[in-house]
């Protein structure tokens, strides 16, 4: 069930669209012909962009179809859960959504953590602390409550299509921290989801 970085990529890619899709139909939110454009030119900037870092042919070939149905599925189960999470917070308020969330989502991964740990052996490192605690409070819970809070003020397509810049942070950090090369592939691709990015947020007027 082995799933290549560059497939897993381009497929969870994927969830700024179905967060558009699923906001058309639950929430009854408009796109524009334009919109769907950029969306469409992001996504293919963030294919060009993760097949820009394929080593070798064998990285795409080596990731099995269930694997690839479990990203898939997993993208549009994020989605759902985003364009759900506007109604919750409109009735609950974002920070007992994001309180709710994260405890919940902590309690199911603690047997999977559990597992994990009676499989490896465990160095407790201030390094290893530090990066628990940037994970949990920085990324999970700020990022989460910042997150719902966007879905509430600005439409699910703007939210979304900004989202389609993540992999251009990850590629500009490991540029920076890892000397990785930015090859021609790559950067075409960054200015496709910068077009498409841009394109999707105007309003037009």
């Amino acid at each position: 069930m082995d799933t290549s970085a560059s497939v897993a990529t381009i497929i969870s890619a994927t969830i700024p669209v179905f967060i558009v899709v699923f906001a058309a139909l639950r929430l009854k939110q408009s796109v524009s012909g334009r919109q769907k454009l950029g969306l469409l030119a992001a996504f293919t900037g963030i294919v060009m962009v993760a097949l820009g870092d394929v080593k070798e042919l064998d990285d795409l070939l080596r990731s099995s179809a269930i694997g690839a149905t479990f990203v898939l599925v997993s993208a549009i189960a994020i989605a759902f859960y985003y364009v759900w999470s506007v109604e919750l917070t409109n009735q609950y308020g974002t920070a007992t959504v994001a309180a709710w969330s994260t405890t919940f989502g902590f309690l199911a991964l603690l047997p999977w953590a559990g597992w994990e740990m009676s499989r490896v052996q465990v160095a407790l490192t201030w390094e290893a602390v530090a990066a628990a605690v940037y994970l949990g409070v920085v990324v999970t819970v700020a990022g989460l409550f910042l997150w719902l809070n966007i879905l509430r003020v600005v439409p699910a397509r703007i939210a979304a299509s900004v989202q389609l810049l993540q992999p251009i942070f990850g590629v500009a950090a490991s540029a920076a921290i890892f000397g990785d090369k930015i090859g021609t592939l790559v950067m075409a691709g960054v200015i496709l989801v910068l077009a498409g990015v841009a394109l999707t947020t105007r309003s037009g007027r």
